[in-house]
């Protein structure tokens, strides 16, 4: 999110467009609160919409944290989030 935020969208998908990658792991980006939280709570529209909001927070304070795992690999772009583990 952070890494690809960072670009315009066109020159993201020229860089990316061809990536084979599997095994992601787990799709947090789109996930991270409906597989945590209750479907009861996803059907108040106005919890649903906060929850919405509350879930790209939590995504940005996960990904923040790649700058400090990527410290040291200088030989890939510091918000890079293409790690299996």
């Amino acid at each position: 999110m952070i890494e690809e935020s960072k670009h315009l969208k066109e020159i993201w998908y020229i860089k990316h467009r061809k990536d084979k990658t599997k095994h992601d792991g787990f799709d947090y980006e789109n996930k991270l609160f409906s597989n945590s939280f209750s479907n009861v709570m996803f059907g108040n529209p106005i919890l649903s919409t906060f929850l919405s909001y509350l879930q790209k927070q939590a995504v940005w304070m996960i990904e923040a944290t790649l700058v400090v795992r990527n410290f040291y690999n200088y030989t890939i772009d510091k918000y890079s989030n293409k790690h299996n583990n």
